[in-house]
């Protein structure tokens, strides 16, 4: 499975996106057409002289073009993240993955962490593909050996962002679709997972907290509907 060719951007149809923009004023307002950036790397190379600024974007906010997106509309200085005190971006890249079975009314693996159910996902280790990632990640929080987990395709990327050890966290993570052959699981006590259970799609559609999650489930409820899975 080649990662060559970049998976699309997933975007919440109704929450705000996060990108990262250049710019060398303090007191900011992005007018429409600036261009936005999914990770501080990438702003940095267009940026010699200027800071890296986290912006979130509402829902269309943004329209692609070439290797960045732009502006669809001007935003206040309030949409910047980082602006107060200021954090200059890092990113932290990661990826997961989305455990099916049963392709004509699909279940999806969920884990409960920290009050909340969330797809299995993590830090990539430097020099780690987004393939090996996602596998060591998946079986670490499920508690299954990685031979039983098999990737079928690339789901796309999701990009949110925190604040992190004094800088402003950019995390773009690469998500797969997999299934497994593991019959039972063991929650992963050191990464706070209390319980790991299967949800048909529909459902864990309704349990998972954040927008990005939700575009990424809406996404193969759509694969799912067209016979994609």
């Amino acid at each position: 499975m080649s990662m060559q060719a970049v998976p699309p951007l997933l975007m919440p149809r109704e929450a705000a996106q996060v990108f990262v923009a250049c710019s060398s004023e303090e007191n900011l307002e992005l007018p429409e057409g600036t261009p936005l950036w999914e990770t501080p790397e990438q702003a940095a190379a267009t940026c010699p002289e200027g800071k890296l600024w986290v912006v979130e974007v509402p829902p269309g906010g943004a329209v692609r073009n070439g290797e960045s997106w732009r502006l669809q509309r001007s935003l206040p200085a309030s949409a910047v993240r980082n602006r107060s005190p200021y954090r200059p971006p890092i990113t932290v890249p990661a990826a997961g993955g989305v455990v099916v079975r049963s392709a004509e009314v699909p279940e999806v693996l969920l884990i409960h962490r920290r009050g909340h159910w969330d797809l299995p996902k993590g830090k990539c280790d430097p020099g780690e593909s987004p393939e090996a990632c996602a596998r060591r990640e998946v079986s670490e929080e499920l508690g299954i050996s990685p031979e039983t987990l098999q990737l079928r395709k690339p789901l796309g990327r999701t990009i949110h962002a925190y604040p992190l050890d004094g800088h402003y966290a950019v995390k773009p993570t690469w998500w797969f679709l997999m299934a497994t052959t593991a019959a039972t699981f063991t929650p992963q006590a050191a990464e706070d997972i209390r319980e790991v259970r299967w949800f048909p799609l529909e459902e864990a559609l309704r349990r998972v907290r954040y927008p990005t999650l939700q575009a990424l489930l809406q996404h193969l409820a759509e694969l799912a509907g067209s016979g994609l899975l």
